[in-house]
């Protein structure tokens, strides 16, 4: 078990931590999305102070600005919750100073965390692609655009757009880091809190850090007691954890730290003694939302700072094999992408596909040096790594919340730190390469693809990969699709020619450019050790210097790449081997491309045999090798594809020479030249795209214990003679293979004062992972040099030009150690480099000279002559991506004919920025017009050419967007439209539109409040002076009746929960099942409760109908079942199954669906009842879960669907209420809130708290259901059938059927051999309105109208078309509405209608309905734009028109609320919506009042809740209050208005009122009659009202506060006696009620 448990971990790609309880202990089937971490961050023991500060007893960042609201998690998503949604956004706000509690500043769990079983995960997406926002990705956690969604799903949604994926791409950390000890140690205590309390003293930090845990979740808690210590820190009754579960199966977080607490933890009566470990806790949040513990907080002794606890005698014992090394994300700082790849393409089953990108220097290459995986498309997608074949026919954009998306997916990624790999300044050949399956049968097409270059311009240059008209098309079955671009360098050229000889570096200056060369700098472990001038071209090492070397030049501000040169000890003839005693070593990047064919091969003399150690590779799921305690040896791609070789292929203290080939999907392996094994694969080929290769060092028994030599990487399939021939020979280091990658002969080299192995091919230096090495001199393996040494140079692959750089190279025999180039043309003399540049002044033939040398001192020399010819002409032609953009818009420019060594220099007159001096550039203009770009290119020579071309800049139409914050509100609270449109708009027009009331709002943004709940489908038109656009977001909006808080989340489908009792009993006649659900996709029988096995359940199926089933007496089985999409997937919905003596109804929204009879009467005998079944199992979130024994009515289900049940016992006692889950709890089975405590049990759910999701959006059906107007007969005609005809023949086949359409205005028909093709009446169908395709002789509708004109008033107006019985195959036909006498065309609906609606077809519904508001009296075209094609025909029953309460407001602009803090620094705020609270701003609550005192809480959450009012501190300034998602949980004493309020007689009012008499501000008797808009206020009746209240300030809260007594502080005890030495306790300071410490 152990085994294939460490198989399950490893295969997630990254390797486990020496916390030995990881490879054990993790439970991966609830902690999905666990990935260890391996590395540990040595600075992290760093423990630096600012200077005058001394770290406080007590931090909690759970309550900074930079934190998040705490949160429930959706699904078992802990891992992602604790590491993005908390410790990624608290890491990047307290960097960047942002506030916490916005939905643009915090970030969603799900955008990594359903690629789970996807071959990559969060740790990656951090890492590699960054994170959006949760505003940008449309949830916390679940996205609005996605919907219910789980790792197990094969079509999850991905983000659409390029400018979302570049967003994301600024949200970066570096992969995960742990503290290097654990906190069982005051050394790793100590270090943990200096983290916390300020980073380690990082002065970019604004605030402390927090970092991640994990822990086996089915703890035990308990309350903080009563001791003088804890009551004077305000803890006492707080929870902690008394002792942790067995198996580690979630993820936390530790936020703060308090070492003022005491515990009692080994009972004797005894708090806080130090021996005992019984002083101090950690604090740590959880994401189970703000009803666990103390609002998601909980407090963990130091003690018990570990990840489980072992069961001694049946009671949990703190294990103290489980110590925490916390695990840490570092920011990268100011972060932003400078080269990215934007792509948009589509292909029908995403899981078939590898995506990757690569770079190569060599311009005629036909494959990268160097490529990077994309995480999101490594044969990911389909929920199972890629494993399901056939591939699922999912598209690339997967599943949202309106259904499948099909069309192409556009995005980016970023290619910064690969292209960091290369000398960005220098031309790079740019890959993208499609990879698939060799069972991949799925289709697709590259449509667009470019380069986006940052460095210089912030609106990017665009390199866009030539793919022709038509793109190119996705191979499959195996094949690989590539396409490459040439990216031009930027001219920030590097020193040429480094040496490193005899002490001294040297080097020649670097080609000449644009740029002005302003110096050098030196450098060696990252560090700059020397800065020199332009005409300094040498640097003196100091004595005894050893490793990499590199020299940059200086362009101003601006650095050039390093070139690098290796200083090391000399070789001698000595074999050096490394050993490894317990150790590693990681290769960098080693496959950071990927190769179809490869060979890694080495000698390994293990000391010691055990399974899993020598072990190397990412891990099974992409690549591993290892060695097992038989000797024998196992590498391969994942557990079903890997060769185990035969026992004793290796043995103890005995050399063996292994080779790992890899030719495509072939993997072989060799021992000491000979094959011992290989594998065929059908899903895997090739090897790589991983990045580093690690030989580790794990204490986990995978670490690797020997000693190792010549470690030889290859980017070839080396044959079985080429491993023979040369498992017994060295290389010198100029004689190297062409293909051979890396290369270690066992020596050690020191590196910037680390100790690295040394790498021979690019100076590679192997990274050591701890120090328990050496390298020694062996004489075995018995290794020897070819003795033959030659050397021939290579003819240039192209033209060699004079003032233009040419790199040259020689082949020579494997034992040539050392090259000496000589091209006095060039101004080279003995440059001892492997690839020198050479640059010739003058045309003609020009000798090049080489000598190689071995070890032992002998030569070979060669030489070539070269023809030099002169440079070409320069040529300025060019070309522009595009000739004509909007303002606003950017347009790149790309030489035409780029060359090294040319000058470029652009004239861009009125673009923002107006020159540029690189081989490409781009340009933004901000006004229309029409401008001129000129390029003037510049030869070596001095000869120039210079072309100009025009761009047009036109004003177009805007582009409309917006977003709608927070999506769901309860009534009465407000909302925030934003315009998020391009294109400059200067016109907004807002509908809001419900089911019976509507909201007309004119101007840009507005806070909206609406009374009335329901489900509102936004609309917003924009406008300007060219043209409009509009956008139209269903169900954008969500008005609750109610809080539903919580409901339970079966979306994984494997949980279950089993009512303790039968609700239902064998031969009830009556009962009614009603329920809250919002289903994941429908793609089977689903979503079932009841007993299936006795016949009697409730389902779902992919067709979206709902069904009862049941036995009957004569023990046939019978359904009752409603239409098609009855069941709404992706949404939250009522639901309601009906039953009475055999009449079944079926509700859906309070409304009646469909009723019908069946033979079963009575309910059948049944055994249990569970909801989920196995047979139908819940892929969805449930709430507000009843069982009644009667059948309701029509209007007692609605009354009760839309609130929770406030009054139980009535409803038990009139209507027979059974069952009551309203799941409004974090854990534990499901309990029943009916007096028959029917409890369920839940079985198969994740960690305790995991299934309790936030059911937001349930409660939201219209309490005016049913107020909608009929309006029809008004302004309609011929409106129904029978429809009316005009008499005449439409198709002579058959004259009498076929008749015109009377009272319809009928446009775009098609008349053809005399038949003519559009609307018309169908007489053998009803004498339906009729539309036909190709059937009886019609010809295929194409943006056929058929509408009636109308003036209709202001208004809000839903017109709706209803099929009749016969076919209705609308095809991509429109229900449409719109201004004037007709209807537009297809292409024109989303700018030119009033509202629009896609007609789903009669299989999937009944009724279409388009819907519009009018804010004027408005001629309107009323009807049907038809494309039809095919066999096809669509036939109409009837059409209606309806009118709703409509309202029109004009927009306020609001963005929040501004305050303005007077002279006295005190004010009071009441709003409709939650806020952040500023910076600098105090909010505090009224808890209680005496009397005449006000007793007031901070707000320690940083969210002041809608409609509560607060007291406000701060400096006299104006403040913006932002609105924000999240819905805070203070409470307030205090009143509030929103809108002027005229007080009442009897009664006093109390605002806050700074008396000129005292310093402190007061709740003051209000003078005057009106209390102003968004004032808090108190009353109180007149007798005995005192004069005013006073302000005491208790801290509330896990922590409390600590406040400082300044030198001036006069501090009173509480009955006013002023103190002069005060102790702990309350005191007043200041005029404040505080805590001294």
């Amino acid at each position: 078990m152990e085994n294939l448990l460490h198989k399950v971990l490893l295969s997630g790609g990254i390797f486990l931590s020496a916390t030995a309880w990881a490879q054990h202990e993790v439970d991966m089937k609830k902690y999905t999305d666990y990935q260890p971490v391996s590395k540990a961050d040595a600075g992290l023991r760093a423990s630096t102070v600012r200077s005058g500060e001394t770290r406080p007893d007590h931090v909690h960042n759970g309550l900074s600005r930079f934190f998040p609201p705490v949160f429930n998690q959706d699904g078992g998503s802990c891992g992602s919750a604790s590491r993005i949604c908390y410790m990624f956004t608290h890491e990047i706000n307290s960097f960047r100073n942002l506030d916490g509690s916005q939905p643009e500043n915090y970030y969603p769990s799900h955008f990594s965390w359903l690629l789970t079983n996807g071959n990559s995960g969060k740790d990656a997406f951090v890492a590699n692609i960054g994170i959006p926002s949760a505003a940008l990705y449309g949830g916390q956690t679940y996205s609005k655009y996605f919907g219910n969604q789980d790792t197990a799903n094969d079509d999850f949604g991905w983000m659409q757009g390029y400018d979302k994926w570049f967003a994301a791409m600024h949200n970066r950390m570096e992969w995960p880091v742990s503290f290097p000890d654990n906190v069982s140690t005051e050394a790793g205590r100590e270090a943990v809190k200096q983290y916390l309390w300020n980073h380690n003293g990082d002065p970019d930090f604004h605030g402390g850090g927090i970092v991640g845990i994990g822990v086996a979740s089915a703890a035990t808690l308990a309350s903080i007691a009563s001791t003088e210590a804890n009551n004077a820190a305000k803890v006492t009754g707080k929870k902690y954890i008394q002792a942790w579960g067995t198996q580690v199966d979630h993820a936390l977080t530790i936020v703060g730290y308090d070492d003022r607490i005491e515990f009692d933890l080994n009972g004797n009566g005894i708090y806080g003694e130090k021996s005992a470990d019984e002083v101090g806790a950690w604090i740590i949040v959880n994401s189970w939302g703000t009803g666990w513990a103390d609002g998601g907080f909980v407090y963990c002794p130091y003690a018990y700072g570990g990840a489980y606890s072992k069961l001694v005698d049946d009671k949990k014992v703190f294990d103290t094999n489980s110590w925490w090394k916390p695990e840490v994300y570092h920011v990268r700082k100011n972060y932003r992408p400078l080269r990215t790849i934007k792509l948009k393409m589509n292909y029908s089953r995403r899981s078939e596909l590898y995506l990757t990108a690569g770079i190569s220097a060599d311009l005629n290459a036909e494959m990268p040096d160097q490529s990077i995986a994309f995480d999101h498309f490594k044969y990911a997608g389909d929920g199972n790594y890629g494993n399901t074949v056939p591939a699922p026919e999912v598209p690339m954009l997967g599943r949202w919340t309106d259904g499948l998306h099909h069309e192409p997916m556009e995005f980016g990624y970023d290619l910064t730190d690969l292209s960091a790999q290369f000398d960005k300044n220098r031309p790079l050949k740019y890959f993208f390469i499609v990879e698939t399956k060799n069972t991949a049968v799925g289709e697709g097409r590259i449509h667009s693809a470019s380069i986006i270059d940052y460095e210089e311009n912030l609106a990017g240059v665009e390199m866009p990969f030539d793919l022709g008209n038509e793109g190119v098309e996705i191979k499959n079955a195996g094949n690989k699709t590539i396409i490459s671009v040439v990216v031009q360098g930027q001219g920030y050229y590097a020193p040429q020619n480094l040496t490193a000889t005899d002490g001294v570096l040297s080097w020649m200056a670097p080609l000449g450019s644009a740029h002005t060369l302003t110096g050098y700098e030196v450098y060696t472990g990252g560090e700059c050790i020397a800065t020199l001038g332009t005409e300094e071209t040498s640097y003196e090492l100091p004595d005894g210097a050893t490793g990499n070397y590199e020299v940059k030049a200086l362009y101003g501000n601006r650095r050039s790449a390093a070139v690098t040169a290796v200083v090391a000890v000399a070789d001698t003839k000595s074999n050096r081997v490394i050993q490894l005693r317990g150790s590693g070593f990681t290769i960098k990047n080693a496959f950071g491309a990927r190769y179809d064919k490869a060979t890694i091969e080495y000698w390994l003399r293990p000391a010691s045999l055990s399974n899993w150690n020598q072990s190397a590779g990412p891990g099974w799921g992409q690549f591993m090798l290892h060695a097992n305690s038989n000797g024998s040896f196992s590498t391969g791609w994942d557990t079903s594809n890997r060769i185990n070789t035969a026992a004793s292929t290796l043995k103890v203290n005995q050399w063996t020479h292994i080779a790992i080939v890899v030719d495509g999907n072939k993997m072989t392996v060799y021992a000491n030249g000979q094959e011992a094994g290989t594998i065929t694969s059908e899903n895997h080929s090739g090897l790589g795209g991983f990045g580093d290769l690690t030989f580790r060092n794990n204490s986990t028994g995978d670490q690797t214990n020997g000693h190792m030599d010549e470690i030889r990487i290859w980017k070839s399939a080396r044959t079985a003679e080429e491993i023979a021939a040369n498992m017994n020979v060295t290389f010198g280091d100029a004689g190297l293979p062409a293909d051979l990658l890396v290369y270690y002969k066992g020596d050690i080299i020191v590196d910037g004062g680390e100790k690295k192995l040394r790498e021979r091919v690019a100076g590679n230096h192997a990274i050591m992972l701890n120090t328990n090495f050496v390298s020694a001199v062996m004489t075995t393996p018995a290794l020897k040099p070819v003795t033959d040494l030659s050397v021939n140079i290579n003819e240039p692959s192209e033209e060699v030009y004079a003032g233009i750089p040419t790199t040259f190279a020689a082949t020579a025999s494997s034992s040539a150690t050392e090259l000496s180039w000589t091209a006095e043309g060039a101004g080279v003399k003995d440059a001892k480099v492997k690839r020198p540049a050479l640059t010739f002044t003058a045309a003609g033939d020009q000798k090049v000279s080489v000598t190689a040398y071995d070890r032992d001192g002998k030569t070979a020399t060669a030489d070539l002559t070269v023809n030099v010819k002169e440079a070409p002409a320069p040529v300025a032609d060019f070309t522009m991506t595009t000739t004509t953009i909007p303002v606003d818009g950017t347009i790149s420019f790309i030489a035409g004919t780029p060359r090294m060594g040319y000058i470029y220099e652009w004239s861009m007159p009125g673009a923002e920025t107006e020159e540029a001096l690189t081989t490409n550039a781009a340009a933004t203009y901000t006004a229309v017009g029409t401008y001129t770009v000129t390029l003037t290119v510049k030869a070596p020579d001095g000869r120039t050419a210079t072309s100009s071309k025009e761009v047009k800049v036109e004003a177009v139409a805007p582009n409309t967007d917006f977003d709608v914050a927070p999506a769901v509100i309860m009534k009465g609270e407000t909302t925030f439209l934003k315009d998020k449109s391009r294109h400059q708009p200067t016109s907004w027009n807002w509908t809001i539109q419900g089911d019976a009331k509507s909201f007309a709002v004119n101007g840009q943004n507005s806070s909206l409040t609406i009374n009335e709940p329901g489900i509102y489908d936004v609309t917003l038109k924009t406008a300007n002076e060219v043209g409009s656009s509009m956008q139209t977001q269903k169900g954008a909006l969500v008005v609750c009746n109610a809080d539903s808080k919580q409901g339970l989340n079966f979306s994984s489908g494997e949980g279950s929960v089993t009512m303790k009792k039968l609700p239902l009993t064998r031969g009830q006649r009556t009962f009614t099942i009603d329920w809250w659900m919002n289903p994941s996709a429908l793609t089977g029988d689903l979503n079932g409760f009841g007993d299936p096995d006795n016949n009697f359940s409730v389902f779902t199926t992919a067709q979206g109908l709902l069904v009862l089933n049941m036995k009957a007496s004569d023990g046939k089985n019978y359904s009752a079942y409603t239409a098609a999409n009855t069941v709404k997937p992706q949404s939250w919905h009522h639901y309601a199954v009906t039953f009475d003596k055999g009449q079944v109804s079926f509700y859906v929204d309070g409304t009646l669906s469909h009723s019908m009879s069946i033979s079963a009467t009575i309910i059948p005998s049944i055994t249990e009842f569970v909801m989920s079944p196995s047979k139908y199992p819940l892929t969805a979130i449930i709430d507000e879960f009843r069982i009644w024994g009667k059948t309701l009515t029509a209007e007692q289900i609605r009354q009760y669907a839309n609130e929770p049940i406030a009054d139980v016992a009535a409803a038990e006692r009139d209507n027979d209420l059974r069952v009551y889950y309203n799941f409004n709890q974090s854990g534990g089975d499901v309990k029943d809130a009916t007096s028959n405590a029917n409890d369920g049990v839940r079985r198969n759910f994740g960690p305790d708290g995991d299934a309790w999701s936030s059911s937001k959006g349930v409660f939201c059906l219209s309490n005016s259901a049913g107020t909608l107007t009929d309006v029809t007969q008004n302004y309609l005609v011929n409106y129904t059938a029978p429809f009316k005809n005009d008499g005449t023949s439409v198709n002579p086949a058959n004259s009498s059927r076929f008749l015109g359409l009377a009272d319809w205005t009928l446009q775009n028909q098609i008349k053809e051999n005399g038949v003519t093709t559009g609307a018309h009446v169908d007489t053998q169908k009803g004498n339906s309105m009729t539309i036909t395709s190709l059937w009886d002789n019609f010809s295929t509708v194409k943006d056929h109208k058929v509408f009636q004109t109308v003036t209709l008033p202001a208004g809000a107006y839903t017109f709706t078309a209803e099929f009749s019985n016969w076919e209705g195959e609308p095809v991509e036909s429109y229900l449409v509405a719109a201004a004037g006498k007709t209807l537009p065309v297809t292409d024109s609906l989303a700018t030119k209608a009033l509202g629009y609606t896609k007609m789903l077809s009669k299989a999937q519904t009944m009724t279409n309905s388009v819907s519009f508001i009018l804010t004027e009296e408005t001629e309107v075209s009323l009807g049907i734009l038809a494309n039809i094609n095919g066999r096809r025909c669509v036939t109409f029953k009837q059409f209606s028109l309806s009118a709703g309460e409509f309202e029109s407001i004009e927009a306020d602009n609001s963005g929040g609320h501004t305050l303005t803090v007077d002279a006295s620094g005190w004010a009071s705020l009441f709003l409709n919506y939650a806020t952040s609270i500023p910076e600098g701003v105090k909010a505090y609550v009224a808890v209680s009042r005496g009397t005449s005192e006000l007793v007031l809480n901070p707000i320690e959450d940083g969210i002041i809740p809608a409609q509560t009012a607060v007291i406000i501190e701060a400096e006299p300034e104006t403040y913006l209050f932002a609105p924000t998602t999240t819905a805070g949980t203070a409470t307030s004493l205090l009143q509030g208005t929103l809108s002027d309020l005229t007080t009442t007689a009897g009664q006093v009012y109390y605002t806050v009122q700074k008396p000129a008499a005292t310093d402190e501000a007061v709740m003051g008797r209000h003078t005057g009659t009106v209390i102003p808009a968004n004032t808090a206020y108190l009353t109180a009746d007149t007798a005995g009202a005192p004069e005013a209240y006073t302000f005491s300030i208790v801290p509330t809260g896990i922590g409390g506060i600590n406040t400082p007594i300044k030198g001036n502080d006069a501090v009173y005890d509480l009955s006013g006696r002023r103190v002069k030495q005060p102790s702990k306790g309350f005191y007043i300071i200041g005029g404040k009620k505080v805590i001294v410490k």
